[in-house]
């Protein structure tokens, strides 16, 4: 069941956010400017994103589907349109619950009033954000199919089709080095591209945000994604130590 805290993002929230990441000497991670490389070293992207943020965000993961009822990792996106792959009705229940405390919540100015909702195209969220819009009473040209990947899970990998419970391991591995990725998919043609690190989950909130703020003012906008890339994003914004990103955000099934 969803815990009775929410992760949202509001209007007003400071960030101060850099693509480049260096180690604190207190723990953790710190942002720090650095400029392109000229003289044949590793050059470093940098994504500005804004300064403040102009809309609210509800950050929601997906209910249970038949990959937690078997207890399954799958993150290839080879897989995201089976519907072998959907919500069970556990995971639907979840959902309504989710809506239902979306609508209950009241900012200063009036009750929450959501109106676009950006989900992954993996089945589970898909089916996760037909619920949510019949609940919120919004239209389908309210929501946004996010094809670009930026919501899309975690990638692990070896891992995929392997026991939920091998997250652990990578979950510790976060706490060491937010640079580790799980174990790679080695017959690939590009091995490091099955996985993702922390530091591949930030420059997706990097990018993911500074397009939404780029495009709405005033809105509140429902985030439909799975439980790293979330917690991820919330260490992201509010500049946590993205290693604890698990421990700090959990996210259960459904929660908001």
């Amino acid at each position: 069941r969803r815990s009775a805290s929410l992760s949202m993002l509001t209007i007003g929230a400071s960030l101060g956010w850099n693509l480049n990441l260096v180690p604190s000497p207190a723990g953790g991670l710190l942002s720090e400017r650095r400029p392109f490389r000229g003289d044949g070293g590793a050059a470093h992207a940098l994504v500005v994103p804004p300064c403040r943020l102009r809309n609210r965000y509800f950050l929601v993961r997906h209910g249970e589907s038949v990959l937690e009822e078997r207890s399954l990792l799958m993150s290839n996106a080879a897989y995201k349109y089976d519907a072998t792959y959907g919500l069970t009705p556990r995971g639907t229940e979840q959902v309504v619950e989710a809506a239902a405390t979306i609508l209950d919540t009241e900012w200063e100015n009036g009750p929450a009033s959501p109106a676009w909702i950006y989900t992954s195209n993996f089945q589970r969220t898909w089916q996760s954000t037909l619920v949510l819009r019949q609940e919120l009473g919004l239209l389908f040209s309210d929501v946004r199919t996010e094809f670009s990947g930026l919501l899309d899970p975690r990638k692990v990998g070896a891992l995929d089709f392997q026991a939920l419970d091998n997250m652990e391991a990578v979950w510790e591995a976060d706490l060491k080095d937010p640079a580790s990725t799980p174990p790679p998919v080695e017959s690939s043609l590009q091995p490091r591209a099955s996985v993702d690190s922390c530091l591949d989950l930030y420059r997706r909130a990097t990018e993911a945000f500074s397009r939404l703020e780029g495009s709405y003012a005033g809105q509140d906008i429902v985030l439909v994604g799975h439980q790293d890339v979330l917690s991820a994003f919330c260490a992201s914004m509010i500049g946590t130590d993205l290693g604890r990103h698990h421990l700090d955000y959990p996210f259960e099934l459904g929660q908001v």
